[in-house]
């Protein structure tokens, strides 16, 4: 019997010690994490065929490295680019949104009446350094080459 009161204390007192699980807080709002200005810093070419990298990034960025800004208006979601000397694909405005505002897994640029799906590489939040998005060149049906642009907040 005292042995049994033994463990009975012994498994109160490691309850007892029992830390509280943290709170976890709301999740971030990706279009807020998205709306800032972003300066293109690297580019990652990915051949979809042989599944090889190459950093691209001296060739496609250039002297003079491409701006976007993202931004949410109370009517519509618009971009603005500023090409420099970058390889530019998405034109110089636009709108945007992502397929999903809660979780989105892509940017939809939009820029004269034609829209290109750019998957997020990763989640985008405020605060977030870098904003990574791709870009695939289809040829034929066939996915190609595709470009890992990464962008950092400026």
């Amino acid at each position: 019997m005292k042995k049994i009161m033994i463990l009975i204390a012994s498994f109160s007192m490691l309850m007892a010690c029992k830390k509280d699980r943290p709170e976890l807080q709301p999740p971030a709002s990706k279009m807020a994490g998205i709306q800032d200005d972003w300066q293109l810093s690297k580019v990652i070419q990915f051949d979809e065929i042989t599944q090889r990298e190459l950093d691209v990034s001296s060739v496609y960025i250039g002297t003079d490295p491409m701006k976007v800004n993202f931004k949410v208006t109370p009517t519509d979601t618009v971009y603005s680019v500023i090409a420099g000397t970058s390889a530019n694909y998405l034109g110089t405005a636009g709108k945007w949104k992502f397929d999903n505002t809660e979780y989105p897994t892509k940017v939809i640029i939009n820029y004269d009446g034609n829209e290109y799906n750019l998957p997020l590489l990763r989640t985008i939040r405020e605060g977030d350094p870098t904003l990574e998005i791709k870009y695939t060149k289809v040829c034929r049906g066939r996915n190609v080459v595709s470009y890992k642009y990464i962008f950092t907040r400026i």
